[in-house]
């Protein structure tokens, strides 16, 4: 038998040809900002409590926008009623709407409370 035989008849690796890794590079350092420290713990602080408002002010325009489509599809379901039953889901429906936004709105607050104490 050949040398080109027994190579042939070896089982074939499904690994792939050793590479070798790249080089290891350090990171490239930051210089310091020129003439200044980082930022103020006060403007830190004033910066966090402009994000949170901000997160507050869109949870509670999407917590309403959630109540109002929730509301108008209740509506649509005590259209297909009739006589009391119509009357009791409507009262139901806005009730579940009128708690769900009085809910965003004191969620709302709180957060807004939060914000307050946090500049102080």
């Amino acid at each position: 038998m050949s040398v080109l035989a027994v190579a042939a008849d070896a089982p074939k690796s499904t690994a792939p040809a050793a590479t070798t890794p790249p080089p290891m590079t350090a990171p490239a350092a930051t210089p310091p900002a020129s003439g200044s420290m980082a930022a103020s713990p006060k403007a830190e602080v004033k910066a966090d409590a402009k994000a949170m408002k901000a997160k507050a002010d869109g949870d509670y325009k999407a917590a309403k926008a959630k109540a109002d489509a929730d509301y108008k599809a209740a509506k649509a379901e005590c259209g297909k009623k009739t006589g009391a039953d119509k009357k009791a889901c409507t009262k139901d429906a806005k009730a579940a709407h009128d708690g769900a936004i009085k809910m965003a709105k004191a969620e709302h607050d709180k957060e807004a409370a939060d914000v307050k104490a946090m500049k102080k």
